[in-house]
């Protein structure tokens, strides 16, 4: 996986958050939900990688400027 800027992280968890509103408004047919709930998940896990790689061995946050 590239890595991430910060701004793409914001977006993605921007998109996150209204991905779930579409979800929770129950609107979607069950056929929508699930791929709006794999699309959720997709971001989910490349956010949690950027989260698990943002520090190095001693405990620095990589991508904030020095």
């Amino acid at each position: 996986m590239a890595t991430l800027a910060l701004p793409e992280v914001f977006e993605m968890r921007l998109k996150v958050q209204e991905l779930e509103k579409k979800v929770n408004s129950g609107e979607l047919s069950l056929f929508e939900r699930c791929e709006i709930e794999d699309e959720i998940l997709e971001l989910k896990e490349q956010l949690g990688e950027f989260d698990r790689l943002k520090f190095s061995d001693e405990g620095e946050c990589l991508n904030c400027s020095a």
